[in-house]
């Protein structure tokens, strides 16, 4: 690891030079980056099977959103601005522009879903590809926006530019259709994947281990993690753990709910709902599952030991609490290796572990993606889905090749990282990503909510909400693969 960051540390000097040392230095990057070369600008040999398509200079458009919560969320670059992830996907650009001829547009949308809607409603054929917000994706794709993405064939879905834990678990309906998928065209998805941040002075200053060593060993489980934060709560000489943005009081934890807590189930490889031969089943009632519940219960339910707020207002939310050295412990996505910059003024040193397992018998760390992400749609609005196959297969593997290496390597290990364990902590929370598939589709969210209100909150019981909450789920979910299996 120390010799790979250094030769990176080496590329990014060479780099700085070429974009600031004179007409020299540019005319020498120019020639190392001509499009036709078969070898990348990271040095990995060129083994693409490379389509033969002209789409005779016409525009393939992205349809994304304007601006995700301080996350990269780049497509497009108009020209090379000497920010290293700019200039890698402006370069992506250029080369599969000359190769299928074609230009890469990307338009951005405050309203992205509603865009789609009325680009198939009337026909126009305005977005080759769009990134819809998961929020009302499922009854998008009951609604038939969106071409099943099986019918390119120049997709290479088993290849690892995609996603596969997201893959595997997209599936739906008899044909076991993908009307959304994840691969590494777009940034988004590695921004949004969940972790945990810990303040290093508190850990210190309570002569408690930094927990890497912990996560190596494979026991980094809730329980481990209630060790910390039960520890890390203080009143600081506070009447209580009420906020006061002008208070004392330290927190072992916090983060918001109700997201927080279905990705600790989903990390407990406990889903409320998975999928399984391209049909939702409802999982909640086993032994497992209330174990899991209890175990949440227990960890995040204590005041003082954790605190959930996503309030900006009266300066709570989750992240400012954290930023403010008032909180041990938060979770949520890894934006860069800082918060989203949320944390690149936080005064105290910090460092990023995978969320817990559910014990130690659990074989390997899962790291969700945020619930409410972007995905990779083609809108049957757009005619083509060949050849929109082709162009997005190819973009994906280019992203995977040149792009990935510089936003990992770089942007998160080098350029935010103030520890050089929270590179191998990365590395387990990139290569163990999944998704909880189920808000896409819109299954079960007053479950969700529910669960999720009883752990925090007190409110309710585990058993009375699965016993009102089940049969209304189900029958939701048979009514959805109804239309699915009809089609």
């Amino acid at each position: 690891m120390k010799r790979r960051l250094s030769l990176i540390l080496a590329a990014l000097l060479l780099a700085s030079c070429a974009s600031g040392c004179g007409s020299d230095a540019e005319k020498g990057s120019e020639t190392t980056q001509n499009s036709g070369d078969t070898e990348s600008t990271t040095g990995v040999t060129d083994e693409y099977d490379y389509p033969s398509l002209d789409l005779g200079g016409e525009d393939f458009v992205f349809l994304t959103a304007s601006n995700v919560a301080n996350m990269y969320n780049t497509i497009e670059v108009d020209e090379q601005n000497g920010d290293l992830l700019d200039d890698a996907v402006y370069k992506r650009n250029i080369f599969v522009e000359d190769k299928y001829n074609l230009k890469v547009v990307n338009m951005k949308s405050d309203t992205v879903n509603d865009d789609i809607q009325l680009a198939v409603n009337s026909g126009d054929n305005v977005y080759q590809a769009a990134y819809p917000l998961t929020n009302t994706l499922g009854s998008m794709v009951l609604e038939g926006m969106f071409w099943d993405l099986n019918k390119g064939s120049g997709f290479n879905f088993d290849r690892e530019w995609w996603d596969k834990a997201v893959m595997d678990d997209v599936k739906i309906g008899k044909d076991k259709a993908v009307y959304f998928a994840n691969s590494d065209l777009s940034l988004l998805n590695f921004e949004a994947t969940w972790c945990m941040y810990f303040n290093r002075r508190m850990v210190e200053n309570l002569q408690l281990d930094m927990p890497y060593q912990t996560v190596r060993d494979g026991n980094w489980t809730f329980d481990e993690l209630y060790k910390y934060i039960s520890a890390g709560a203080n009143l600081n000489g506070d009447d209580s753990y009420n906020w006061n943005k002008d208070g004392n009081c330290v927190y072992g934890f916090t983060s918001m709910s109700p997201d927080f807590i279905t990705q600790c189930y989903v990390s407990s490889n406990e889903k409320q709902i998975k999928f399984e031969d391209g049909a939702p089943k409802l999982m909640v009632g086993s032994d497992k599952f209330y174990q899991v519940t209890d175990k949440l219960k227990k960890v995040f339910g204590e005041t003082g030991t954790a605190f959930f707020s996503n309030n900006k207002d009266d300066g709570s939310h989750y992240e400012l609490v954290f930023g403010a050295g008032r909180a041990m412990f938060t979770a949520c996505e890894i934006k860069g290796g800082n918060g989203g910059g949320v944390f690149s003024e936080m005064v105290d040193d910090y460092g990023i572990v995978p969320m817990p397992k559910f014990d130690t018998n659990q074989k390997n760390y899962i790291s969700p993606i945020a619930v409410w992400t972007y995905f990779l749609t083609v809108p049957v609005s757009n005619p083509d889905i060949e050849t929109a196959s082709v162009v997005l297969d190819t973009m994906s593997y280019l992203s995977y090749r040149d792009i990935v290496p510089i936003y990992y390597d770089v942007a998160l290990q080098v350029k935010h990282i103030r520890d050089e364990e929270t590179s191998e902590m990365l590395d387990i929370i990139r290569s163990t990503r999944t998704y909880y598939t189920a808000y896409a589709f819109g299954f079960g969210s007053t479950l969700r909510g529910n669960l999720a209100s009883y752990i925090v909150s007190d409110k309710g019981d585990a058993a009375s909400i699965i016993a009102t909450s089940k049969d209304a789920t189900i029958a939701e979910m048979d009514k959805a693969m109804e239309t699915f299996n009809s089609k």
